[in-house]
C-alpha cells in the first residue's frame, strides 16, 4: 500500500490520536455525565460557548496560497508593525513563520487521492494535485516561558481550560481547551524542577474528525477499490 499522503509531523499524529479520545470521552459524557471520562485527570468543564474558529487573523479551511501569499504581502510591507519572515514553506503541507522572534508553523490538509477515488472513480491523479490543502493547525514554537504565565493569557482569552493531563510529578503532558470550532493544547515540559511551555497547539475541531475518518478510509481505500473492479467485471 501506498505511504498514507497525509501531512501530520509526529507531534500532529500523536494529537489527533488525543483528540479522538476526547471525541470519544465528550460523547460518552453527553450520554452519561456523570461517567468520568478514562485516561484524563479531571472531566471536563463547560466550554462556555467560547469559539476557536481560526488562529488569529486567519480561519480554518483557508486555502494554502492564500495564506502564504498574505504572509508574503505582509513580508514585504513597510507598514507592517510586526518583523515577519517565510522561513520554509511547502505547497499544500506547510508554511512556517518567523514572527517576532516567534515561529508559528502553519499546517495544511487535502483528502488523499487514494480515499477521493472510491466515489470520483474519474478523478485522475493531475486534478488532485491542483487542488488546494486547507488549514486545519497551527503550532507555535517559542522559547521556553513559565506554565502559568501561558496558561493565564489564554484563560483571558478563552476561559479557563476544560481539561487537563498534565502529570504534578512528571510536569509533563498538556491543558486543553476544547472549544467550539476547536482544540488548544499548551504542553508542559520540565526544567530545573519548574513546569514550562515552549509549543502550543491549535486545531480545528471540523477537520480533526475529518482527517481521523479518512485516515481509517485511506487503510482500507486499495481493498475496496479492488473490490469494486470485480464487481464492475
Amino acid at each position: 500500500m501506498k505511504r498514507l499522503n497525509v501531512f501530520f509531523s509526529v507531534r500532529s499524529a500523536s494529537l489527533l490520536t488525543v483528540i479522538a479520545a476526547l471525541i470519544v470521552v465528550s460523547h460518552l459524557a453527553a450520554q452519561a455525565p456523570e461517567t468520568k471520562p478514562a485516561d484524563m485527570n479531571q472531566p471536563a468543564q463547560d466550554p462556555g460557548g467560547r469559539r476557536l474558529a481560526g488562529f488569529a487573523e486567519t480561519p480554518w479551511m483557508s486555502e494554502y496560497t492564500q495564506v502564504k501569499d498574505r504572509f508574503s504581502a505582509l513580508s514585504e510591507s513597510a507598514a507592517s508593525v510586526d518583523r515577519i519572515e517565510i522561513l520554509m514553506a511547502v505547497r499544500n503541507q506547510y508554511i512556517l513563520i518567523k514572527r517576532n522572534d516567534v515561529l508559528y508553523r502553519y499546517n495544511f490538509y487535502k483528502t488523499p487521492y487514494e480515499v477521493l477515488k472510491l466515489t470520483n472513480h474519474d478523478l485522475q491523479k493531475e486534478q488532485w494535485e491542483e487542488a488546494e490543502a486547507v488549514l486545519y493547525q497551527v503550532k507555535i514554537i517559542q522559547p521556553f516561558i513559565a506554565s502559568d504565565s501561558i496558561s493565564k493569557k489564554l484563560e483571558v482569552a478563552y476561559g479557563p481550560r476544560t481539561r487537563s493531563t498534565v502529570k504534578p510529578e512528571t510536569k509533563r503532558g498538556a491543558d486543553i481547551w476544547e472549544l467550539e470550532g476547536g482544540f488548544i493544547f499548551q504542553w508542559y515540559e520540565p526544567y530545573n524542577g519548574r513546569p514550562y511551555t515552549r509549543t502550543i497547539d491549535y486545531i480545528s475541531d471540523e477537520l480533526a474528525r475529518r482527517i481521523l475518518k479518512e485516515r481509517e478510509e485511506y487503510f482500507s481505500a486499495e481493498e475496496l477499490d479492488l473490490l469494486r473492479k470485480m464487481i464492475v467485471r
